[in-house]
């Protein structure tokens, strides 16, 4: 499985000293870019074929506070004709509780036709295999 370990920052905080819920969204935003680009679906992407984000859910479970070590595992869930979902699992690395789930859903897009498209098949491949990427560490 792929895991994308950080460091909980400064910046992530909010008054009650703890992970702003908003901020789990850029989490779940660099561990999928990370993972992407270690499966090599990344520098396939252009202009003709890209993604975006059509949806995304998170189920907070424990708060995350500063200096924490998050590794947040990433897995690839359904893969439908114009989209993929992934799916999120971040736990906290010194008592491996669990700090929250999510989904989110990629829609492959044209951005010169400003419109979905069919997902290639090499996309395809590199998502069912994804969960043999090697784990990345920020």
């Amino acid at each position: 499985m792929f895991v994308h370990t950080l460091q909980v920052r400064f910046r992530d905080l909010d008054a009650y000293n703890h992970v702003n819920n908003a901020v789990y969204l850029t989490y779940f935003e660099e561990a999928r870019i990370a993972f992407i680009t270690a499966i090599g679906m990344r520098g396939l992407f252009s202009p003709e074929r890209s993604t975006v984000i059509a949806h995304a859910e998170i189920d907070y479970r424990a708060p995350a506070q500063l200096g924490d070590r998050l590794d947040i595992a990433v897995s690839t869930g359904e893969i439908r004709n114009t989209s993929y979902e992934l799916h999120y699992r971040i736990t906290r690395q010194t008592d491996g509780a669990l700090i929250a789930t999510g989904k989110t859903v990629q829609v492959c897009f044209n951005f010169v036709l400003n419109a979905p498209t069919r997902l290639p098949e090499a996309w395809r491949a590199l998502l069912r295999n994804g969960a043999q990427a090697e784990s990345h560490v920020a």
